[in-house]
């Protein structure tokens, strides 16, 4: 292994895998360094007893028909005929389920507008008005490039017309302009997770954007599931000269008079580079990677300003049930209305989709938080079941995710080296994932019923899970929040005050989730070349060049092909591999 490259990219989530295909296509030695056992950061899969193979985040991606961007990115990289596109069900890919309710998000802005009028009638005036801002909104951004530059973002905004004001005004307050009732705005508000986000936190010109890549769009799954992606970029890296290390931890970004000279590995190895993309958390990135004593006055108080988006908590669930027949759609289920029957209960929407507010006892939260919690139900396994590693045959995963606290103290392990891993064997903790897991389970029997009492594997991630593995603050999986005050050109670009200094990752103006990182990376290797390498990928151009990629096997290992030679570590930054699996009854200490 060599120890000096043209760059090193800290991260390996699909911003960084992103960053160093696009850079090795174009020539540059590129070496690409992540701390846990696979690349991919939130986009990789993990496997149990040989039998269940779970995806951590890719569960639907929008704009993957023809032309769409995220195939787009792919061509560009010559992956486009590896890596096909599942379409969910067009007369709804998402289905909001609640008491007494239950609406089907479409593709089609106006077929979604009248299954919202059905559903709710009541409030047919203010819905039309709703779904006219987000609708314009949307049409509005081109989220490749516009989200990137001031003045190209203005326009977009300018292009709403008479939806502009809103753009960055929180959600919440489009709603409530708009004379819906309490009961509607939290069904319109449920889908605000999948950012990290709730109504009060996240811009309406946030959750226009999520609509128009689906609604507008239509949504999609990776043949072969998420890891798929990471997989792809590898082959690029790899057959154009660059180098992957796994297991592989950042000590520090070296810099000497604001010029990046390298990375400092945890094992103590100096590897020399004059650019360096961190695509790893932005407020580590600045804070420990670098030291403030390296940054400019205006940059450390900008740094200080910043928000992370609240984390998100899996719960993976392997299912004696067979879900072939079952509607190839995602549930947000609602269990129960509570008490949002009048406006005066708005303050409590946010907190309502976050839980945890004005607790301090562990499980008494959690218990609050299992009863009345909405969550995201899906199954990977049949979005893809051509998949034999996802579940044996007649068997299912499902996946349930919700925003939560990020508090350690009501997680049960307050003070505890979450690094390390110790805190996974502590009675509160445990008994507080158990009180959560059993509302999961009760939110995956609304969505596929029958399934709560078949389940024969259950573990569930919360926030210091994220942050042991992927590195991210407090859990936050999606980095900085997308609220009004950074959205767009509000949040920190590629380039940085630090000469070869270089950013990417969902904390970028391209925002969270898998086509914002891959589009961050992309942006990134241009802002490095000089390059507008958007226009060239979407004028036809092939950067990478497939003679050098080698054929993928028709029983290829995307997991496998994620590996790659690791650094040895210090034995107290060794990273963990994932933790054992555990049945229902006994769950897993992640």
């Amino acid at each position: 292994m060599s120890n000096r490259y043209d760059t090193v990219v800290v991260g390996a989530g699909l911003g960084g895998c992103s960053a160093a295909a696009h850079l090795a296509a174009l020539g540059h030695q590129v070496l690409l360094v992540e701390r846990y056992t696979a690349i991919g950061g939130s986009s990789h899969v993990f496997r149990r007893q040989g039998r269940w193979e779970f995806d951590c985040g890719v569960h639907y991606v929008g704009d993957c028909g023809p032309g769409g961007q995220v195939p787009t990115l792919l061509r560009g990289l010559g992956l486009d005929d590896r890596i096909e596109w599942l379409p969910l069900e067009r007369s709804g890919f998402d289905t909001i389920v609640a008491p007494g309710a239950e609406v089907r998000v479409p593709v089609g802005w106006d077929t979604f507008e009248r299954n919202l009028l059905d559903t709710f009638p009541e409030d047919r005036r203010g819905l039309r008005r709703v779904v006219s801002v987000l609708r314009r909104l949307g049409e509005s951004l081109d989220r490749g490039s516009d989200p990137g530059s001031v003045t190209a973002f203005g326009r977009a905004v300018a292009r709403a017309g008479r939806a502009a004001p809103f753009a960055l005004a929180p959600y919440v307050s489009l709603l409530v302009a708009a004379g819906l009732r309490p009961r509607t705005m939290l069904a319109m508000s449920v889908q605000n997770g999948t950012q990290a986000a709730t109504p009060t936190t996240l811009s309406t010109l946030g959750h226009a954007a999520f609509l128009e890549n689906y609604v507008g769009r239509g949504a999609y799954y990776p043949r072969g599931g998420g890891q798929m992606l990471a997989a792809g970029f590898a082959e690029v890296i790899r057959s154009h000269g660059g180098e992957i290390r796994t297991g592989t931890g950042v000590d520090r970004i070296l810099v000497e008079n604001r010029q990046v000279t390298g990375v400092r590995l945890e094992s103590g190895e100096t590897v020399r580079a004059s650019t360096v993309v961190s695509a790893m958390d932005v407020l580590r990135t600045f804070r420990e990677l670098i030291g403030p004593e390296h940054l400019p006055a205006a940059t450390r108080a900008r740094v200080r300003s910043w928000t992370m988006s609240q984390p998100l908590i899996n719960g993976f669930f392997g299912v004696d049930l067979d879900l072939s027949a079952a509607p190839n759609t995602n549930h947000f289920v609602i269990p129960e209305w509570d008490d949002l029957t009048s406006l005066t209960a708005l303050k409590r929407l946010g907190d309502r989709l976050i839980g945890g507010r004005g607790h301090t006892d562990g499980p008494a939260w959690a218990r609050e938080f299992a009863r009345s919690q909405p969550m995201f139900v899906q199954s990977s396994s049949r979005r893809d079941p051509s998949n034999r590693r996802a579940a044996p045959a007649q068997h299912a995963t499902i996946e349930v995710q919700t925003i939560a606290p990020a508090d350690p103290a009501l997680w049960g392990f307050d003070g505890a080296d979450v690094r390390s891993g110790g805190y996974r064997n502590d009675p509160r903790y445990r008994e507080i994932k158990k009180i959560v897991l059993d509302g999961m389970l009760e939110r995956m029997e609304r969505a596929y019923p029958g399934s709560s009492g078949r389940v024969r594997l259950a573990e569930l991630g919360t926030p210091a899970t994220q942050e042991r593995f992927v590195g991210n603050t407090a859990g936050a999986p999606f980095g900085l929040a997308p609220s009004p005050t950074q959205t767009g050109p509000m949040r920190p670009g590629p380039a940085t005050p630090i000469r070869g200094l270089y950013l990417a990752g969902t904390s970028t103006p391209w925002g969270p989730a898998t086509e914002g990182s891959m589009v961050s990376g992309l942006q990134a290797a241009a802002a490095i070349t000089g390059r507008d390498l958007l226009a060239e990928v979407r004028a036809g151009a092939v950067l990478a060049d497939r003679s050098l990629m080698s054929a993928w096997p028709d029983d290829f290992d995307p997991l496998a092909a994620g590996r790659g030679p690791a650094t040895r570590q210090t034995a107290s930054n060794s990273v963990d591999p994932s933790p054992s699996a555990s049945s229902v009854d006994r769950t897993s200490p992640v």
